[in-house]
């Protein structure tokens, strides 16, 4: 579903106009899942993610790797600029699903450029350590700053 519709907006070139975040978490249990896929709009939950909760021993142990898995396919995704993990009550799992689904891997982060303002207060923190070594009060980088 998620291929076809990013075909669609690569096809129109619309990932070439604004950076697209896919929506993933891991799923507590079936019955969580089910009750998602009812109770809230826009969400898609496939018959076969129920099932595979459903069949594991462990059905938060499973959603957490079902969601690993996802953030693998979406990182392969022409178009997709990243993703969203929410993680409602689970919130402890979230670094753990990003370390272990490799997503951040080889990227670095985007920016639009150097701000000029940057360059002037790492002179002016550079200058604040000569003037009085290690020990940087931020008050005297923000005067050096202004000068």
């Amino acid at each position: 579903m998620l291929e076809n519709y990013m075909a669609r907006v690569r096809d129109m070139g619309l990932d070439e106009k604004c950076f697209i975040l896919v929506g993933v978490g891991p799923l507590a249990s079936a019955r969580a899942a089910r009750w998602i896929r009812t109770n809230v709009p826009g969400i898609h939950i496939p018959d076969e993610i129920i099932t595979r909760l459903e069949k594991a021993q462990d059905q938060k142990r499973e959603g957490k790797r079902i969601c690993i898995e996802i953030l693998q396919q979406i990182r392969e995704m022409k178009g997709v600029s990243g993703a969203h993990v929410m993680a409602y009550r689970q919130e402890e799992l979230v670094a753990e699903i990003v370390h272990e689904s490799g997503i951040l891997k080889g990227r670095k982060p985007w920016c639009r450029g150097l701000n000029p303002d940057f360059a002037a207060v790492a002179e002016a923190v550079e200058h604040t350590k000569e003037t009085f070594g290690e020990k940087i009060d931020p008050s005297d980088a923000v005067a050096a700053a202004s000068e």
